[in-house]
């Protein structure tokens, strides 16, 4: 079982789950014609963008954050962003050496940073079971979410998340996430449980 500490650690970091930035290459120049022989010409392309899944659904923005979240720490992060209104915030609560609780408040950026700095580590992340609410273009997400370290280990962490979404009129993205990890002295409530 993991220490509180190391718990919340690998919560604010995995959940706090690199963007690959890629350069388009330079125009191919026209070649005239030449009375010497020239070499031939090798067209290099940038790697194609990740395959970014539609959010036209909650159901749909649900598997895509556990998509995005999920994978090894310094992936392209292009489908959050996709996700995510540029404005989001991620925000793990934590308990603060005073013993207060507090949320560190990230920006999309901010999260990537923080996860960026494991590496190669890969984690996977699932929700198990959400509650949602809706009225309009706005909806909620109450979902429980389980940690693994294998796609088909055992959870090495469980939390719940508050998701607050926006429908544009095409797709969901997110404007907020508000997480808690499980702790032993807090654990998920039985009705939160799948």
């Amino acid at each position: 079982m993991l220490k509180p500490a190391r718990i919340l650690a690998l919560a604010a970091v995995l959940s706090v789950p690199l963007y690959a930035q890629t350069q388009t290459p330079p125009a191919a120049q026209a070649q005239t014609p030449a009375v010497t022989p020239t070499a031939p010409t090798v067209e290099v392309t940038a790697p194609a963008p990740a395959m970014c899944a539609e959010a036209t659904t909650l159901d749909d923005l649900i598997k895509a954050l556990d998509d995005a979240v999920s994978g090894p720490a310094d992936k392209d992060r292009s489908c959050m962003r996709e996700l995510l209104l540029p404005e989001a915030r991620l925000s793990p609560i934590g308990k603060l050496p005073d013993g207060m609780y507090a949320p560190h408040i990230l920006t999309l950026d901010g999260w990537i940073e923080a996860v960026r700095k494991r590496g190669h580590d890969v984690l996977t992340e699932h929700q198990v079971k959400v509650k949602v609410e809706t009225y309009g273009h706005l909806a909620h997400l109450w979902s429980t979410y389980e940690l693994r370290l294998q796609p088909d280990g055992p959870p090495t962490v469980r939390g719940i998340n508050s998701i607050q979404a926006v429908f544009d009129g095409k797709r969901w993205r997110v404007s907020e996430i508000l997480w808690q990890a499980e702790t032993p002295d807090l654990p998920i409530p039985e009705k939160y449980l799948p």
